[in-house]
């Protein structure tokens, strides 16, 4: 073992340390994806977001790990049953070998790889027959064998243990990107941007168009020469959930833009309960500082996305503005589950967490009316309230990688993301999970969908204001101190200034800027 491969173990059984330490403390320690607001809980992903996540649980999550990212995802997922996909290659319907560029010579056909995901439960029952679709008329006879490998950190333990002992993982593998640093310090991953390019087997300029852009470039690394080391075929969303009823009983028409409408409601409906909830449930997470940094007008990296700026303007001011709502009564936290049934039960006008928390939303809301022999509350999901001129909203959710296998293995994995991810295969995919679509071609598939799910359609409507989250190696580490950061600042006596909450947030940037350097201090020769 090298004195590299050494050192980096050494950083992961710190980690690891440090996280059962968070625990013992009662601490969150999914990174990555922020977590969704399950109440029956089986979930997949526990994030990132995710954080997702973005994070869709994150990058160890953007969590999300995210990040780990948030961490969510329902498992029971709904829907239709499969319908007729597209399983020309893109445009290439005979499996040809090209004549030139990095893959001339390469023949895939008849090729058979392993994809190492996370899904489970309904969700990978129902993917099962969509990745049969693949195999049974893909036209250069590619095998593709899915295999559940458990949870984000499961994989990312099964990748590592592999570059370890020398050998390769699975030809395909999901993870955050800052997973996706972590294999890259030794040359793990192969760079997708070669395949993008490629005049055979490449995408279109129209069809790297049609992707959100936020998605598209989310896995572009700069601290590894602009490589692109994953491709998106699904995301989630922070959002903020609210009582339509609810606000208008109170005298408002509709959810909140700005940060002092946001506070006006929560703090009327912390007034109308009169017992300390009511107005909004604070989440403490990594993500959740993201997403209200972005509302600000701010970000938690520095321009050239190489280090971490947690002590912004932006940053100051939104935690300035979540602390204020705490200490006049119109927030609080709840920390006994997710916040769902809270919210369900009007003991929140909004709560704050992952899109793919809306499932159980519908549900707590439909069983508290139920019991209560009435109907229903109108409720939806809405962007973080924003200072900017339009929502800034933060995204996450894990990648699909590709190894440093054999060029045919390589090429044959590539065949098969390109085909996963035409909007097609898309739509049918978002239904079976409940994800979002990463490109804007989706939606004309998901039409009926959409109006079965109006909450799920509002928060697809904010894809186009899509930002994410750090892909720095650092990040799972950061994140736990983010969150400790949070809880740090709103437990600040109540005269506590701008500058006492700076002062928390330069020394989280110093230790998450030392955390970066020192793993950075890896690469190179």
């Amino acid at each position: 073992m090298n004195h590299k491969t050494m050192k980096l173990l050494l950083l992961l059984f710190t980690a690891v340390l440090f996280t059962l330490a968070l625990a013992a403390c009662g601490g969150d320690t999914t990174t990555t994806e922020p977590v969704a607001q399950a109440t029956t809980a089986p979930v997949e992903e526990v994030a990132a977001e995710p954080t997702e996540a973005p994070m869709e649980e994150p990058t160890e999550e953007p969590m999300a790990e995210p990040t780990e990212a948030p961490m969510e995802e329902p498992t029971e997922a709904p829907m239709e049953e499969p319908m007729t996909v597209n399983n020309s290659l893109n445009g290439v319907d005979e499996c040809i070998i090209a004549t030139d560029g990095p893959f001339a010579g390469v023949d895939p056909t008849g090729v058979n790889i392993v994809w190492w995901h996370n899904h489970s439960g309904s969700r990978e029952e129902k993917m099962l027959p969509l990745i049969d679709q693949f195999n049974q008329n893909n036209a250069c006879g590619i095998t593709l064998e899915a295999q559940n490998q458990g949870s984000y950190d499961d994989i990312r333990n099964q990748v590592n243990a592999s570059i370890n002992a020398g050998d390769l993982p699975a030809a395909l593998v999901v993870g955050y990107q800052n997973d996706q640093a972590f294999y890259q310090l030794n040359d793990t991953l192969a760079d997708l941007n070669t395949f993008l390019a490629d005049a055979t087997w490449g995408l279109s300029e129209a069809d790297q168009a049609d992707f959100y852009p936020s998605f598209f470039d989310q896995s572009i690394h700069p601290v590894f020469d602009n490589q692109r080391l994953g491709f998106p075929p699904n995301r989630s969303m922070e959002v903020i959930y609210y009582n339509q009823t609810w606000l208008e009983e109170l005298g408002f028409d509709g959810p909140p833009t700005t940060p002092d409408d946001f506070r006006e409601m929560a703090c009327a409906a912390a007034e109308a309960n009169g017992d300390g909830t009511g107005g909004f449930i604070l989440r403490d997470d990594a993500s959740a500082m993201a997403a209200w940094t972005y509302a600000f007008g701010g970000d938690i990296l520095t321009e050239d996305g190489m280090a971490y700026l947690y002590d912004g303007d932006a940053t100051v001011e939104a935690m300035a503005f979540l602390k204020g709502m705490l200490d006049d009564g119109c927030a609080y936290f709840f920390t006994e589950g997710f916040p769902n049934p809270e919210f369900a039960a009007r003991r929140a006008m909004f709560t704050m967490g992952s899109s793919s928390g809306i499932p159980f939303y519908a549900g707590d809301v439909k069983t508290i009316a139920e019991e209560g022999s009435k109907d229903p509350d109108v409720w939806g999901v809405t962007a973080v309230p924003y200072t900017t001129a339009e929502p800034v909203q933060n995204i996450y959710g894990g990648d699909i990688m590709i190894t440093n296998t054999t060029p045919e293995e390589q090429l044959a994995a590539w065949i098969f993301v390109k085909w996963f991810t035409t909007p097609e295969v898309q739509a049918q995919w978002d239904i079976i999970s409940g994800y979002f679509p990463t490109r804007a071609g989706t939606s004309e598939f998901l039409t009926d969908f959409f109006t079965e799910n109006p909450q799920w359609a509002q928060a697809v409507e904010l894809l186009p204001f899509s930002y994410y989250e750090p892909q720095l190696i650092s990040y799972t580490a950061a994140r736990d101190a983010a969150q400790a950061t949070f809880n740090a600042i709103m437990q600040l006596s109540a005269g506590a200034t701008t500058d006492d909450i700076r002062a928390l947030l330069t020394e989280l940037t110093e230790t998450a800027n030392a955390a970066q350097e020192e793993l950075m201090s890896e690469v190179g020769p």
